[in-house]
């Protein structure tokens, strides 16, 4: 006789309504009062047979069965001898195509800002300061063509060390990785991350040309700013980089500017940063805690407490605003509500080492551009090609069913045990959760679900319109 049980989920309530969170399934839907008192009962550790949960519950044979169907459908039943945590099939030996290739520029920056991990001791940046020929941009993108398969689009991101100090090459590997494309008959689009301060009208002109989105880093209004973003001498850094911002912004039209804000010492004004940043005409603003040894600059548990109530202070900014159908830039919310609203399942935290690689200056080939130099996350370069052994074993050990300290955590599938920098800096492994951010992920999702369970009941269609702005087709929100 087949035997059901209780799906991995997480109920939450949101105006007066209730909800349910499927772990394995990412699904979330609102529950009716059958479903929300069979939840209650205590079925949730046990397995039961069809006919045993008829016995518990009143209605026809009829009735009872066409509930129960409903449940099975939407994955709030499962049969018991179903695996609770399924590994992603094969795909650690799955040749996954190339989408995203980082190319670092140079390691070298005209920046010393204090919490850079650049700048660390023993940091392969703070003693190479390499510098990517042509030869080597070229042959990457090639490579990037080469393992792209069936892709109509692919990404290159121009990255450092500060990129502009290689302009010259940007617009190289840009026309080069135009004429590729034509020639492949696919798409290419293209990023950069820089700290503002070589927006010349000259750069400005090229990357609003070719349509490049750009990312600044810039940590807020001047004060904020001039904390930890200086010149190597000291100079601070906010005036110089403010003009070159602003034209740049009064220019942008087919691609949205974003900023991006490192918070260290402590957690700071953030929604007075974020207006600011706004305020100056960037569509978005997102935030990150530092990732560094050096205590100085991470954020203590304080910190980190103060940080998570500006961010559901944001949160209930962006449904008001949001409820009225305008737009707030809160990068990590929208991330967030995407994430939820495909319903992704994340057996991994990022694309790092799948669809994303990164290639320093030499054209070595390692997971991400955060891991540039460390040796556990070279995989081989864009000459040679992939070292298979490393990519399969790195595939491996990252899966997420490979943590154990995740198996039964009910945020698993949208964290995925955290970012891999993060856990080498913090933890002392490439693949060890992020333990450290444990309970503040758990409730910032907590946040999210609040946030996105309340636009469906009020404007489920601003839901689609963040998706489609993330490049995702539109979804029919089904409750």
């Amino acid at each position: 006789m087949q035997k059901f049980r209780i799906a991995e989920n997480r109920m939450f309530h949101a105006d007066r309504h209730d909800f349910l969170f499927l772990t394995g399934s990412s699904a979330i839907f609102e529950m009716d009062p059958d479903t929300k008192g069979i939840l209650k009962q205590g079925f949730r550790a046990e397995e039961f047979s069809r006919q045993e949960f008829f016995s518990r519950v009143d209605g026809s044979d009829e009735e009872n069965n066409e509930f129960f169907e409903g449940l099975v459908n939407r994955g709030v039943f499962v049969k018991a001898d179903s695996e609770a945590f399924p590994k992603t099939a094969g795909t650690a030996q799955t040749a996954i195509p190339l989408k995203t290739l980082v190319l670092h520029l140079t390691e070298a920056c005209n920046l010393g800002c204090h919490y850079c991990y650049h700048s660390q001791p023993g940091h392969a940046f703070r003693k190479n300061r390499r510098t990517m020929s042509p030869k080597v941009a070229q042959r990457a993108i090639d490579f990037l063509f080469e393992h792209s398969g069936s892709l109509e689009e692919v990404v290159l991101v121009f990255f450092g060390g500060e990129p502009l100090l290689n302009f010259e090459l940007i617009v190289l590997a840009t026309n080069y990785a135009r004429e590729k494309a034509l020639e492949q008959g696919k798409k290419v689009s293209f990023a950069i991350t820089t700290n503002g301060t070589l927006l010349t009208d000259k750069a400005i002109r090229f990357l609003h040309g070719n349509k490049i989105g750009v990312t600044v880093s810039i940590d807020g209004f001047e004060e904020a700013h001039d904390r930890f973003r200086r010149f190597p001498d000291g100079t601070p850094s906010y005036q110089v980089i403010l003009p070159g911002i602003r034209n740049l912004l009064r220019l942008a039209q087919e691609k949205p500017v974003v900023a991006r804000v490192t918070v260290a010492g402590d957690s700071g004004d953030v929604p007075e940063i974020l207006d600011h940043l706004l305020g100056l005409g960037f569509s978005e603003a997102g935030f990150a805690p530092v990732t560094t040894p050096d205590t100085s600059y991470q954020l203590n548990t304080d910190g980190m407490n103060r940080l998570l109530g500006q961010f559901g202070n944001l949160s209930d900014k962006f449904l008001r605003i949001a409820r009225d159908g305008d737009f707030f830039g809160f990068t990590n919310l929208i991330d967030l509500l995407v994430v939820l609203h495909e319903g992704e399942v994340r057996n991994y935290p990022c694309g790092a080492g799948l669809g994303l690689f990164a290639a320093d200056p030499e054209g070595h080939l390692y997971i991400c551009q955060r891991l540039i130099g460390e040796s556990p996350c070279h995989m081989g370069d864009v000459f040679k090609g992939f070292d298979r052994s490393k990519v399969e074993t790195f595939r491996e050990q990252a899966e997420i069913g490979q943590r154990d300290l995740c198996r039964t955590c009910w945020v698993r599938t949208i964290c995925a045990g955290g970012c891999y920098h993060e856990a080498m800096v913090r933890e002392g492994g490439l693949t060890k959760p992020n333990l450290h951010y444990c309970d503040w992920i758990k409730t910032w999702v907590e946040m999210g679900l609040d946030v996105y369970a309340r636009l469906t009941l009020d404007c489920p269609e601003y839901l689609d319109k963040l998706s489609m702005m993330r490049g995702h087709e539109p979804l029919m929100f089904d409750v």
